[in-house]
């Protein structure tokens, strides 16, 4: 705000004291509205938070918009633009540039595929590097942040988020730290009775913005386009606490959110980040779809083209052992010494197959090394079936860059939903055409006969020299099958239609057997559970027997044991005398009930020695 100033007092003393006051006032305006507009200098800038209204008030009701609620009047600058409300309240109903969540940005893979991404001049996107730690993704992404600045308008925009996938408040028994709030009252409680207050006016707990990882994520997904997921961590078995606290219980059931304080356990990291994330994306695809339908409800004009709303897509790392069986040597290994991860990357796969909202791409590679391929001798294979033979090592740079390929590629029942004409369409007075999710599993290893300093692995001719042909040659062939697959079940719908015997089954067997049929295509859940726990419980049960024939040869051999020894053996004979005839009946009652064969096979003398 200008003070006024008199022009015959502009000479005076108190008119230059005023003139200096104005142009501070000046200067500290400019200041403010600078910094609302740019941002904090680092690469993750935190808006004020924008009320989001309801989609029937958003597209019908922009009157009723309240001036307070507007971002830019709280930023106190003059030069405000000409914006619609509309455009002020959140992200438009469908996203007009691609916007890319990295979940796990700073991690080896991860880095990668931020890199990728920010090379490529011609992509006009914002890339959102989701991290745990700021720190540490301003020390690894250091020359991508770099990059991104010298860009300028061109290129992919970054943008660090720092959100954390499994807070410390969904774990269980946690607890806030009680040393700090018993020191803080200590403070507080001096200062209060130094100046004769209350111990409340010191508590500014609830006016300290704390940053929320849920809703930091939730705002990162809003009006994106992809998210790819690298997350992983490694986290030892603990042997008391996942087996001897409750044995089997604990081994056998999947759920682990009920004992379990580590964050670093598969369950958080693998299947419940990737069921949190599906939640937000899933949202976010019913609000885009609900806001076109809405729109397309107030215009008057009838569209020849229907309206296809792009599907998110969920790009996922996961392990190319899934496809082995669960009794084979490696993933029995990994399974018992990392705390059973393959079971929850099978329960996250399962997770993402399920989906009927967007789409999903898992990806499977084999063994990672951080050496360079050599393109000359060596080829990138892709298959689109999820299962690929062993050995199976590949680069990290190879997966990071058939991440990339796989969220940049355009979706084929995008295609097929767009070439529907819209007479033809099933969606009503809407004009939109829903089409349902594509969802594929990619194994990637290296294939070539000189792959130095690693063993050859598959023929070159198998592979192509980068991962977009080799992505392109897979989505070939899953066209292709599933358009053999549609015929085929259109030819089994017309056999069945045509045939008598579907007329003389009720409704309800014909409707059995449909469920059947989809029960079977169904994916199972491997028994990783079992498979671990029996050798390690059989190794528990071995270690225990050792130790306790050892014990009993030093206890017999000390001559102040020979009394515990004697008493022992005592007690043990007067069981055994007691328990023979409650045994001899059982055996006579055995023998008259078991069949004769079962009696052959329990009777003869064989026995298994440990």
């Amino acid at each position: 705000m200008m003070l006024p100033v008199r022009p015959s007092s502009l000479f005076s003393h108190r008119g230059v004291l005023l003139i200096i006051l104005c142009i501070l006032n000046d200067r500290s305006r400019a200041l403010t509205a600078s910094r609302n507009r740019h941002g904090d200098s680092r690469a993750t800038t935190t808006s004020p938070p924008v009320t989001q209204l309801s989609l029937a008030r958003r597209f019908r009701d922009d009157k009723g918009y309240e001036h307070e609620h507007d971002e830019l009047s709280r930023q106190r600058s003059t030069d405000r633009p000409t914006l619609r409300k509309t455009q002020l309240i959140g992200p438009p109903i469908m996203p007009g540039k691609p916007k890319i969540v990295v979940l796990g940005a700073s991690g080896r893979i991860g880095r990668l595929v931020v890199r990728q991404l920010l090379e490529m001049k011609h992509l006009d996107a914002t890339i959102i590097a989701c991290v745990k730690d700021y720190d540490k993704a301003c020390r690894v992404l250091y020359d991508d942040m770099s990059l991104a600045t010298r860009q300028n308008s061109k290129g992919p925009r970054l943008t660090i988020v720092e959100a954390n996938l499994v807070p410390p408040e969904e774990l269980p028994f946690y607890l806030e730290d009680e040393e700090e709030e018993l020191e803080w009252r200590e403070r507080a409680e001096s200062a209060a009775q130094f100046y004769n207050t209350s111990v409340s006016k010191y508590d500014n707990r609830e006016e300290v913005p704390i940053a929320d990882s849920n809703e930091a994520l939730q705002d990162a997904i809003q009006d994106c386009t992809t998210i790819i997921s690298c997350v992983g961590s490694v986290r030892p078995t603990n042997l008391w606490t996942d087996h001897l606290a409750r044995p089997l219980w604990r081994w056998l059931k999947p759920d682990v959110s009920g004992w379990c304080k580590d964050a670093r356990h598969p369950y958080y990291v693998h299947f419940q980040s990737t069921r949190k994330i599906l939640g937000y994306a899933e949202r976010e695809q019913l609000r885009r779809e609900a806001a076109v339908e809405m729109a397309l409800e107030e215009e008057e004009e009838e569209r020849e083209e229907p309206v296809v709303v792009p599907k998110i897509r969920y790009i996922r790392v996961s392990d190319n052992c899934l496809c082995q069986p669960v009794w084979e040597m490696v993933p029995l290994l990994t399974n018992i010494f990392r705390s059973n991860v393959f079971r929850y990357h099978d329960m996250a796969e399962r997770l993402l197959e399920s989906s009927t909202l967007i789409d999903t791409v898992i990806l499977r590679p084999g063994d990672l090394v951080d050496n360079e391929r050599d393109v000359n001798t060596t080829h990138i294979q892709v298959d689109p079936s999820g299962d690929i033979p062993a050995p199976a090592i590949v680069g990290r740079e190879d997966v990071a860059s058939l991440a990339v390929a796989s969220a940049l590629f355009r979706s084929p029942r995008q295609k097929e939903a767009e070439k529907v004409d819209v007479s033809e369409s099933d969606t009503g007075s809407t004009q939109t055409q829903q089409h349902d999710p594509f969802h594929c599993k990619l194994a990637v290893r290296w294939v070539g006969s000189d792959m130095h300093p690693y063993p050859a692995q598959g023929k070159k001719k198998d592979g192509f020299r980068t991962a977009q042909i080799s992505l392109q040659k897979a989505l070939a062939v899953i066209k292709k099958a599933e358009k053999k697959e549609r015929r085929i079940e259109l030819r089994r719908q017309r056999t069945m239609l045509s045939s008598s015997l579907v007329e003389s089954y009720p409704e309800t067997v014909v409707r059995l057997a449909q469920n059947f049929q989809t029960r079977r295509k169904k994916r199972q859940l491997k028994p990783y559970g079992i498979a671990s726990a029996i050798p390690i419980y059989l190794m528990l049960a071995l270690a225990t027997r050792s130790l306790g024939r050892l014990l009993w040869t030093v206890l017999c051999t000390q001559t102040w044991a020979q009394p515990l020894v004697t008493l022992i053996q005592k007690v043990s004979a007067m069981l055994i005398a007691f328990l023979a005839p409650h045994l001899q009946i059982l055996q006579q009652f055995l023998a008259r009930h078991i069949p004769r064969g079962l009696r052959r096979a329990f009777g003869s003398k064989q026995y298994i020695s440990f």
